[in-house]
């Protein structure tokens, strides 16, 4: 009778944990602009506009400005509809999580998986890693500089 309240107290236990890594899919939407304003900044388009997230998004623009007014609200940009989309400090440090942890990813993909880097896997797991595991994953790569398509990994 023990070994079975064993197993049950560590599948609860389990079960709780994976509840934790599974991020809402609000906060992944957040996400997701963040990274997008991330990558237009990367292109050189400086300020970046809602115009410039909806095309790269390929959604309508008043979508875009509904969720960067949400964004603008939680403090992780500046929006401003003529000036444009300016990270604030914690905006940006999100960001570039999402981004090393994609460019993390599509190395592990492409040097051990050794499966298409360019899929969409690769973005399902920018939500859920954590900087534990992203560290790990860097040393793991031999702390690459760089990912398969040339882009700087950043650095958190």
């Amino acid at each position: 009778m023990k070994s079975i309240k064993w197993v049950r107290i560590t599948y609860l236990s389990m079960q709780e944990s994976c509840r934790v890594v599974v991020p809402e899919k609000s906060a992944e939407n957040e996400e997701m602009y963040l990274k997008v304003i991330w990558l237009i900044e990367e292109e050189g388009i400086k300020p970046v506009h809602s115009a410039d997230v909806a095309r790269k998004l390929g959604i309508s623009l008043p979508s875009v400005v509904e969720m960067l007014a949400k964004l603008d609200k939680k403090g992780l940009v500046t929006y401003d509809g003529r000036k444009g989309i300016t990270f604030k400090a914690k905006g940006k440090k999100l960001a570039s999580r999402v981004v090393r942890n994609l460019r993390l990813t599509e190395l592990l993909f492409r040097d051990y998986l050794k499966i298409d880097y360019n899929s969409p896997e690769p973005c399902r797991f920018e939500h859920v890693i954590s900087d534990e595991i992203a560290g790990a994953m860097s040393r793991v790569l031999g702390n690459p500089k760089e990912c398969p398509h040339g882009k700087q990994i950043p650095k958190v």
